[in-house]
C-alpha cells in the first residue's frame, strides 16, 4: 500500500545454526505517509485524493478514508453508502487475493490465466462503492471464478476441496506442486486414471514448517489502535504493537477457525488456501449484501475517538487497514495517519517472525524458496528480498 512511488522493499534475513533458524532479522524501507500531504489541507479534499496516491487496494484506501471522516465529523455513514463501500473493497478483495496467488506461486503459467483475469477484473471495475450493488456484476465475477476453475462448492469439506484437488482445476497444479510440503498428499492415483476416476486427494498432518496458532487482528482492536496512532504516530504506524501483541491479519487471520483450514493445517498451504476459500466466498456475500443479509460493518468500520477524531478500518486482501483523521477546529486535517496490514504480518516479532524463528532450514537455495514462498504468502505490499545464512558467517 505504498503512497508515493519509491522503490520500497522489505528484507528477511535467517541466521542458520545447526539446521534451524537461530536469529532472523525483519528490515523495511517503508513508504512516506499521507499525514505531511494532508496536514492544513481541507479534508474532503484530501480524502478525494487518498486513492490516487496508492498503486495497490485504492478502494479499501478510498473506504478508510471515508470512513475516518466521517467518525471525525460524528456523522453515520448511511447503510446503503456503507454497503455499497463494502461491495467495492470485496471485489477489489477478490482480484488483489487472486492476482497475488496467481503471479506468486503458479510459476510459468500466469499467461494461462490471463483472460479469466481479464473478465474479473472488468467485472470487479463495475463496483464504484458510490452506487447499489448490481446482481449482474456480481454473476460476472461468479462465472470468471467459475471459469478460473473454482466453483461455488469446491472448499466446502475436504472431500470437495480433495475432489478439486485432483481435478485439473487451472488452480489445482500450481497449489498442488507444493504438496508434498506443504500437508497434502494424493492417495490411490493409478496411472493412466482420468482425474474423475483417481480418488481425491486429502489433507494430511501438515509439516511444522511456519505453523503456529493465531492471534487475529480484529475489530476489538480498533479503539486501542486508534489511540496508539494519535499519541504516537508514525513511529507506532512503523512498527505497532500491542501492550506486547504483535497479531496477524489476512486471509487467514479472518479464515483461522475455517473447518477446511483447520484439517488442512494452519501453515503454508492454510495460508494459501485461505486465499482461494475468502475468493470464492466473495460473490455470496455480495449478494447478501446486495439483499441487506449481511452486515457491511464486517467489511469496514467508523469509529469515533473524541471530538474531531475519527478512525477507518477496513478489511483488504492483505489484512486489517486503519486510518486515522483528526480535525482542527476550522474543519481542515491536523493529524493523518495510515496504518498498513503489512507492518502487522512483517513487525520484527511478529507472524513471519513467529513462522519462522526455530524453523528446520539449511543454506540451499531450495529452502531459501522455501522461505520465499512462505513471505509470498503473507503478501506483503511492496517488495521483497530474502537471504539465508549460517551463523558463523554472521
Amino acid at each position: 500500500m505504498n503512497a508515493l512511488p519509491r522503490e520500497d522493499r522489505i528484507a528477511v534475513s535467517a541466521e542458520l545454526a545447526q539446521g534451524r533458524v537461530a536469529r532472523l532479522e525483519i528490515s523495511a524501507r517503508r513508504p512516506v505517509g499521507v499525514g505531511r500531504l494532508a496536514f492544513g489541507k481541507p479534508a474532503d479534499g484530501v480524502v478525494a485524493l487518498v486513492p490516487r496516491l496508492f498503486a495497490l487496494c485504492a478502494s479499501a484506501q478510498r473506504a478508510a478514508a471515508s470512513c475516518a471522516l466521517a467518525a471525525a465529523r460524528g456523522e453515520t455513514v448511511p447503510p446503503e453508502q456503507m454497503a455499497a463501500q463494502a461491495g467495492a473493497v470485496l471485489a477489489e478483495r477478490l482480484i488483489e487475493l487472486l492476482r497475488g496467488s496467481i503471479t506468486t506461486f503458479a510459476g510459468d503459467r500466469p499467461p494461462t490465466f490471463a483472460p479469466q483475469l481479464r473478465e474479473l477484473i472488468a467485472a470487479a471495475r463495475r463496483f464504484d462503492g458510490r452506487s447499489a450493488l448490481d446482481a449482474e456484476a456480481i454473476d460476472a465475477l461468479a462465472h470468471g471464478l467459475d471459469a478460473l476453475g473454482l466453483s461455488e462448492h469446491n472448499f466446502e469439506d475436504a472431500d470437495a476441496y480433495g475432489i478439486w484437488f485432483a481435478s485439473g482445476s487451472p488452480l489445482a497444479p500450481p497449489h498442488s506442486a507444493r504438496a508434498p510440503s506443504s500437508g497434502v498428499r494424493a492417495e490411490g492415483r493409478r496411472e493412466g486414471a482420468s482425474p474423475q476416476s483417481q480418488a481425491p486427494a486429502t489433507p494430511a498432518p501438515e509439516s511444522d514448517f511456519a505453523a503456529i496458532a493465531i492471534d487475529p487482528l480484529n475489530a476489538d482492536d480498533d479503539c486501542v489502535v486508534g489511540e496508539q496512532l494519535l499519541q504516537r504516530g508514525a513511529s507506532f504506524a512503523a512498527r505497532p504493537d500491542l501492550a506486547g501483541r504483535m497479531p496477524e491479519t489476512g486471509a487467514l487471520a479472518r479464515l483461522a477457525d475455517h473447518p477446511l483450514i483447520r484439517s488442512v493445517g494452519i501453515g503454508l498451504t492454510g495460508r494459501l488456501l485461505a486465499r482461494l476459500i475468502e475468493a470464492r466466498e466473495t460473490p455470496r456475500l455480495l449478494h447478501a449484501l446486495r439483499r441487506g443479509d449481511a452486515d457491511a460493518t464486517a467489511i469496514l468500520q467508523a469509529t469515533r475517538l473524541g471530538e474531531g477524531v475519527g478512525l477507518g478500518a477496513v478489511e483488504c486482501a492483505r489484512g486489517r487497514l486503519h486510518h486515522l483523521i483528526a480535525l482542527d477546529s476550522d474543519g481542515r486535517i491536523a493529524r493523518y495517519e495510515i496504518l498498513a496490514p503489512t507492518e502487522w504480518n512483517f513487525h520484527p516479532q511478529g507472524p513471519l517472525a513467529r513462522a519462522l524463528i526455530g524453523a528446520p532450514l539449511h543454506v540451499t537455495e531450495a529452502d531459501r524458496q522455501r522461505v520465499v514462498s512462505l513471505v509470498a504468502a503473507f503478501d506483503p505490499c511492496v517488495g521483497y528480498d530474502v537471504t539465508l545464512r549460517e551463523a558463523a558467517d554472521a
